[in-house]
C-alpha cells in the first residue's frame, strides 16, 4: 500500500560498487562504453555521453555493493528529507559536478544518498537516436546507415534491481521515504509479490518504468544485495554494437540480446571482471502517474518477448552489501 512520501525523488544518479583493482574496473568500464570523469587513488568515476557528472562509482576494496544515489527534485526536498529520522545533514558531495547530498540506510544495509545540485557537465554526444526507415516511417532519405564499430554509446544511470528477504516490506520503506510507485509486480500467489518494480512518481510526467526492482533473495541463498545495475544508451544499435564490442574484448555475457516483457526495453547484461552484472538497454516503457499496477504469475514475470531465455545464474546476488 502507498503512503505520504517524505519527498518524491526524480531519478537516479549513480551507483556505487567495490572492486579490488580500479584499472580493470575502467578497462571494463571504457569496453562497457563510459570514459573517465576522475580517479583518485581509492575511488574511480566514469560518466556516460550525456550531461551527468558521472553515471558510476567503484571504491577501492573487496568487491561488493555501497548503495546507490536518488536525485531530489529541489533543494527544499533535499533539507525536507535530511531532516527526516534517519538520513544525515546534507554535506556537499565531494565528487565531479559537486552538490549536495544526504545519506541514510536501508533495510538491507545499503547506503542511500539523495542528491541535489549537481554541475552538468558538457555533453560528449548529442545521443540522439538514429534515423531509420522502417515501416511507413522513412527517416533517412538519400543517405546510407554507416554504424562506427566501438563500444556502446552510455547516455545515463536508469536503474537497479535489489535482492532481499521481504520485498514488500522494501516497497513500503522506499515508497514512504523517497515516492516510489508500483508499475508491475510478479506473483507467487495474490498478495504475494516475488518481484516489484517501481517507478517515480512524477506526475503526469512519463518516466521509465522501472527505476528500482526488488525482488526476492530466495533464488540467491538468501543472500541479500545488488543483481544489476543498469544504463540506457542511446538506441537499438548501441546494444547491438555494444555487444560485440564486448564480445571481441572477450568479456563475460550474463544475458541477450532480448526484448523484456515487463518495461519493453531492448536488454544486454554483461559481467564485469567480478561477476557484478551491468546491462544496456534501450526503448524502455514510459508511464505517468496515472497507470495503475500490473500484476504477472511467476510463470511470466521473467519472460521476454524474444531472445534467449533467462539464465539460472542471472537471478544471483550478483555483489554482497558492503557497509
Amino acid at each position: 500500500m502507498s503512503q505520504t512520501p517524505i519527498i518524491k525523488v526524480r531519478d537516479v544518479a549513480f551507483p556505487r560498487l567495490q572492486a579490488p583493482d580500479l584499472d580493470r574496473m575502467e578497462s571494463f568500464l571504457i569496453d562497457f562504453g563510459m570514459v573517465r570523469a576522475q580517479r583518485t587513488e581509492d575511488t574511480l568515476y566514469m560518466r556516460g555521453v550525456g550531461p551527468a557528472p558521472f553515471v558510476h562509482v567503484t571504491h577501492l576494496g573487496e568487491p561488493g555493493f555501497r548503495g546507490f544515489a536518488f536525485v531530489a527534485g529541489s533543494r527544499d526536498d533535499l533539507e525536507k528529507i535530511a531532516g527526516s529520522e534517519g538520513f544525515s545533514p546534507v554535506e556537499p558531495l565531494e565528487s565531479p559536478g559537486g552538490g549536495f547530498r544526504t545519506v541514510t540506510t536501508d533495510p538491507i544495509g545499503l547506503k542511500v544518498e539523495v542528491v541535489f545540485g549537481q554541475e552538468p557537465a558538457q555533453p560528449l554526444d548529442t545521443a540522439n537516436p538514429r534515423a531509420l526507415n522502417m515501416g511507413t516511417r522513412f527517416e533517412r532519405i538519400g543517405a546510407p546507415q554507416r554504424i562506427p564499430r566501438g563500444p556502446s554509446r552510455v547516455k545515463r544511470f536508469g536503474h537497479l534491481q535489489l535482492n532481499a528477504p521481504d520485498p514488500q516490506a522494501m516497497f513500503s520503506w522506499y515508497n514512504a521515504r523517497f515516492g516510489l510507485i508500483v508499475s508491475d509486480a510478479v506473483e507467487l500467489a495474490p498478495g504475494m509479490p516475488v518481484a516489484i518494480f517501481n517507478r517515480c512518481d512524477r506526475g503526469a510526467e512519463p518516466t521509465d518504468h522501472h527505476t528500482i526492482l526488488f525482488s526476492s533473495d530466495m533464488t540467491s541463498g538468501g543472500v541479500p544485495g545488488l543483481n544489476h545495475v543498469s544504463w540506457e544508451v542511446c538506441d537499438i544499435d548501441d546494444v547491438f554494437a555494444g555487444h560485440e564490442h564486448l564480445s571481441a574484448k572477450k568479456r563475460s555475457p550474463e544475458w541477450g540480446i532480448g526484448r523484456h516483457l515487463l518495461g519493453s526495453q531492448v536488454f544486454d547484461y554483461w559481467n564485469d571482471p567480478w561477476g557484478q552484472i551491468h546491462e544496456h538497454w534501450t526503448d524502455g516503457d514510459q508511464f505517468d502517474a496515472s497507470v495503475a499496477p500490473g500484476s504477472l504469475g511467476i510463470d511470466q514475470g521473467a519472460a521476454s518477448q524474444w531472445g534467449p531465455d533467462m539464465p539460472s545464474s542471472y537471478v544471483r546476488t550478483s555483489a554482497r552489501v558492503i557497509s
